[in-house]
């Protein structure tokens, strides 16, 4: 009979459904909704405010994305390094930027994490371990892979996560950091989130396997999730955390879900079949975790309601004070940047 080898079986990837928690964390569940719930809310005030022409550039919003931004950030520690996308918003939420410092980075204040002195998607915050996500995707891959070996250099009990989109899986960097993270067993973590649109370009011509099974080509783990699902996103996240913490490696995850407006808001989106847009509307992951906190007695719809009207309201106040604050003053312009 054929011996399976240890590298064999950590190569194979697995897929999770839709979760079942053994044990329920109130605190931790409200939280997660309060942040996907102030996500959705963050992002659909800029889209008003896009729209009624506030914004200096354009706006890429996360709708659908937000219980892998939430998931994946709750799983990890404060001290840990996530290299986000411009679709991971709840991820800065949950470490703590404020909903009026993401608007204020789009409207190029000086209140703004950069000082206004970046392009609008480019905030971050290093005192909040959050990396500045960059317009190249997924250069913040290369750039967690560096962090993680820093950690493994400094004996620091610290991992590394880093998000891109699934046209971002066709570029020489995807590989390049997956392949040194996993020869060099990096407390990694790589989150392919694959919304079925690399622009315009939809899935089938882009990848010809999921991109979980991928995995096995550099000997690591992959994982394929509901990415509407945020517990499944959640206990995936977990599970790698716990294998890189334990010196076991990187793992990839990919987070299955769909880019529910165009690439950037100035993008109509018409070459989106409408019923695809129909069928996916049916999994809002807003909605789907709401209704699964009151099927587990964690809220009632009352609850539910008022902490999406809280998140709205507190979206209202953002938006009058990032419109109320200054521009950078041009006299110090190049203070703080690459000469």
């Amino acid at each position: 009979m054929a011996t399976t080898t240890s590298a064999a079986r950590k190569s194979r990837s697995r897929t999770s459904s839709n979760s079942s928690p053994a044990k329920i964390d109130n605190d931790l569940y409200l939280r997660m909704f309060r942040t996907l719930a102030l996500h959705r809310a963050l992002e659909d005030r800029m889209v008003s405010m896009y729209r009624q022409g506030e914004m200096l550039g354009s706006v890429y919003t996360g709708h659908w994305h937000e219980a892998i931004a939430v998931g994946t950030a709750a799983a990890l520690r404060q001290d840990d390094f996530l290299c986000p996308l411009h679709r991971d918003v709840g991820a800065h939420l949950w470490r703590g930027m404020e909903p009026w410092q993401v608007m204020a980075s789009f409207l190029g204040k000086a209140t703004s994490p950069t000082g206004g002195r970046d392009g609008t998607l480019h905030y971050g915050r290093l005192d909040l371990n959050i990396y500045n996500p960059p317009s190249h995707i997924p250069d913040n891959y290369p750039v967690a892979t560096g962090g993680a070996f820093a950690f493994k250099y400094r004996g620091e009990d610290r991992v590394a996560l880093a998000y891109c989109g699934d046209g971002s899986t066709g570029r020489g960097d995807f590989h390049e950091a997956l392949n040194i993270a996993a020869v060099l067993e990096l407390p990694c973590i790589f989150m392919v989130e694959n919304n079925q649109y690399s622009y315009s370009t939809p899935l089938k011509l882009t990848s010809k396997t999921d991109f979980a099974t991928k995995a096995a080509a550099y000997g690591i783990p992959g994982e394929k999730v509901d990415g509407t699902d945020v517990l499944a996103v959640y206990d995936a996240t977990m599970r790698a955390v716990e294998r890189a913490r334990s010196g076991a490696g990187p793992s990839l995850i990919e987070a299955v879900t769909m880019r529910m407006h165009g690439h950037a808001e100035h993008d109509p989106a018409d070459y989106v079949p409408k019923e695809m847009f129909e069928d996916w509307r049916q999994r809002d992951p807003v909605e789907l975790f709401g209704a699964k906190l009151q099927d587990l007695g964690v809220a009632d719809a009352e609850q539910i309601a008022a902490i999406k009207d809280e998140c709205r309201k507190l979206c209202i106040e953002a938006r009058k004070k990032s419109l109320a604050d200054p521009m950078p003053d041009p006299s110090n312009v190049e203070v703080g940047v690459y000469g």
